[in-house]
Order: structure tokens, then C-alpha cells, then sequence
């Protein structure tokens, strides 16, 4: 159980919940972003790490209902495969996808792992540590400061441990 207490605005059945969850499990992606484009570009010290989940396919109506529970983007995207059918897509980071994330994980199965780690992510967002800081990684007071190296550390570890989950998944 995530000590983070989530939950969505409106009330929404536990079958569409698991349904949706089954989506992500099976078309979806659940990951963590590493932003390398302020480090780069000399506006930050440190690089930001987004919490992201992505869900593509050519039914609108089942990505069009993650964009009415969750909020998030909900997209057209030209598809490159044989098929030529439209692609649809939802997406969600940062704060958005870990309340998403804890509210899905108790029916993913093939994403769970990977869900804890992007929750983990969150906690460590929220620490006290990376608090006093200014440690967010996002669009927040602090940014362009120096990361403590042991957030650094931390989060990078997170960002590895998805990217080889994530490598293994596409081989396997």
C-alpha cells in the first residue's frame, strides 16, 4: 500500500478502474523521464525526472476515457505501421501520473514493478530533503540550483532500475 492518499475528483466504478489499469498493462508504457534540456541549455544544475505514463492505440474511446478520469493529454498521432489506422494517445507526468499510478496499482500486473518505482520517484519529490532543497525536478522554486548529490543518486537509480525493466521488456 502507497502512503500517498490519491484520489480522483469524480466517482468512477472499480471495473473501469481495472479495466483501465489492464490497458496499461497491456498497451501502455510506465516510466520515468529523464530531462537533460535545462542542464544543456545552462538553466539548471541538476537534471528533472518526470513520473510519465503513455498509453497508444487505435481505439479512441478507451484512450479518450483515461483522458476523462485522469485529465492528462489525449492526442491524434499519425501511425507509422502498416496498417496506416489512427493513432490515439494519452499521456500523463509528474504529480498528474503518480495519483493515476496509485489508484491503478492495485490491478496492474505486468506495469506494478515499474509503478512502485515512478511512486517512489513521487516520495522522494515530497521528501524533506529534496524540500529544502529546492530538489523538485520540476517548474518549482529552487530550480537552478544544484541537486544534493544524495537525491541525485537516488533518482537516477530509479531512472535505471525503469530503463532496465523497460530493455529487458523489448528484448524478452
Amino acid at each position: 500500500m502507497c502512503p500517498i492518499p490519491y484520489t480522483i475528483g469524480m466517482r468512477v466504478k472499480e471495473t473501469t478502474i481495472a479495466y483501465l489499469a489492464g490497458l496499461v498493462d497491456g498497451e501502455g508504457y510506465v516510466g520515468i523521464k529523464k530531462d537533460l534540456s535545462g542542464v544543456r541549455s545552462g538553466k539548471q544544475k541538476s537534471p528533472s525526472y518526470h513520473e510519465r505514463i503513455q498509453v497508444r492505440m487505435v481505439d479512441e474511446p478507451a484512450i479518450k476515457l483515461f483522458s476523462e478520469v485522469f485529465g492528462g493529454n489525449y492526442y491524434f498521432e499519425k501511425n507509422h505501421s502498416k496498417s496506416q489506422r489512427p493513432l490515439y494517445c494519452f499521456q500523463i507526468s509528474d504529480l498528474a501520473a503518480a495519483k493515476a499510478l496509485v489508484i491503478l496499482l492495485p490491478y496492474l500486473r505486468i506495469k506494478n514493478n515499474q509503478a512502485k518505482i515512478c511512486l517512489a520517484l513521487r516520495r522522494n519529490k515530497e521528501s524533506k530533503l529534496a524540500k529544502q532543497r529546492g530538489n523538485l525536478g520540476g517548474r518549482r522554486k529552487g530550480r537552478g540550483k544544484p541537486m544534493a548529490k544524495s537525491v541525485l543518486k537516488y533518482r537516477d537509480n530509479l531512472w535505471n532500475k525503469l530503463k532496465k525493466i523497460h530493455r529487458g521488456a523489448s528484448n524478452g
